[in-house]
């Protein structure tokens, strides 16, 4: 049997630091400092937040679209999306129209905030040809059910007496769903909705409770939040006959996922799974030596369907090592065993201030320094 002789490199980014690319730039800049001749093979990987349209940029031949759209707080901002005119297909990242990051702390308001700019990114998709569009539901700054972007779309939110409710304070009056208006393009698109959580719509477990506060939301915002969510789920239970509640992952992006699934028939897919399958890389398993991949923060939510846990898997169902490198490590040992990950190390080398170790310059150089040093113990182990 021939030794297998190439390193996987699948980091996902650092949050705010390094790009999954720059990451994977950073690790194998490190390998090569003690082997220039060592083989290595890296993908930029994503688990439907950021990155997500470079990921699959290569492997879906995509170009980028650039499209002026409504924020989470109603102001125009230019969102980027990849389109591939001969496919049809097209990838959009509901972070990039209605983004956490793009609003400063005191600007965030999840009572009101809207995913409207995220159905303008649809309807120009759908405009441009697309027919099969994958959407990237991580990093959301709202929770609105995806009522706005669904209403983007034409779909029409009415209340008792018939008026169409603007206004996502008003959801609490919503009485039914009108399709009448919607895209007329909507009847030929496939859906696919790229998610790492399982999160239910409403519930100590939805959206509310687990994401509202992260969004700016108050103990009081959340119970609100809750509340609205539980009534829209009514609804459109009603009007599709789909319980929303039992569909896993229905909580992501603030409801996103419920709506997409229920009234798009989207289909949904982990972030990594989608990845590995695009990028050939199940066909060369057979090369791989080890895998190095990790993220920011490895912690108890980096085992519970985040991407490096599934990269983790894809290790060990191929009986190959995977090493974890993120920025801090706060997980047990037998979380990381369980998830099938021979090792977690964090790059800090010593005491050093969050804000310092988050400069691109000073994460790129401990994390290559970091790999560095775990491929020459390695090498020495073969």
């Amino acid at each position: 049997m021939q030794e297998r002789q190439t390193i996987l490199v699948a980091m996902d980014s650092f949050k705010g630091s390094l790009s999954s690319a720059q990451a994977n730039g950073a690790v194998m800049e490190g390998i090569r400092q003690i082997n220039p001749n060592q083989s290595i093979q890296s993908i930029e990987v994503a688990d439907g937040g950021e990155g997500t349209v470079a990921a699959l940029t290569g492997p879906f031949n995509l170009t980028r679209r650039k499209v002026t759209v409504h924020d989470a707080n109603g102001r125009p901002t230019e969102a980027v999306y990849g389109h591939n005119k001969k496919t049809k297909r097209a990838v959009i990242e509901v972070a990039s129209a209605c983004g956490l990051p793009q609003l400063k702390k005191e600007e965030r308001n999840p009572l009101t905030a809207t995913s409207f700019g995220v159905g303008q990114l649809i309807t120009d998709a759908l405009s441009s040809g697309a027919r099969r569009i994958y959407l990237g539901l991580g990093g959301s700054a709202t929770t609105d059910a995806g009522v706005g972007m669904l209403q983007a779309l034409g779909y029409r939110f009415l209340a008792q007496d018939g008026t169409e409710i603007t206004e996502m304070q008003e959801l609490t009056s919503l009485a039914s769903i009108d399709e009448t208006r919607v895209h007329p393009a909507l009847e030929d698109c496939q859906f696919t909705i790229i998610c790492d959580v399982d999160n239910v719509f409403y519930g100590p477990t939805g959206a509310a409770y687990v994401y509202g506060p992260q969004k700016g939301a108050s103990e009081r915002d959340v119970v609100e939040l809750n509340d609205r969510l539980i009534h829209v789920a009514k609804v459109i239970t009603e009007h599709t006959g789909i319980d929303v509640q039992s569909i896993q992952g229905a909580g992501a992006a603030g409801g996103l996922g419920g709506a997409c699934s229920s009234l798009l028939q989207a289909e949904l897919k982990r972030g990594a799974e989608l990845i590995l399958e695009e990028t050939g890389v199940m066909a060369q398993v057979a090369d791989y030596a080890f895998i190095f991949s990790g993220e920011g923060k490895i912690d108890g939510q980096t085992f519970q369907g985040k991407l490096p846990q599934a990269i983790g898997q894809f290790g060990h169902r191929f009986g190959i090592p995977v090493i974890l490198l993120g920025g801090s490590v706060d997980a047990q040992i037998e979380h990381i065993r369980t998830a099938g990950i021979t090792a977690a190390f964090s790059i800090t080398q010593q005491p050093v201030a969050l804000e310092e170790m988050m400069q691109p310059k000073k994460a790129y150089d401990t994390l290559k320094y970091t790999a560095a040093n775990l491929y020459a113990l390695w090498m020495t182990m073969r």
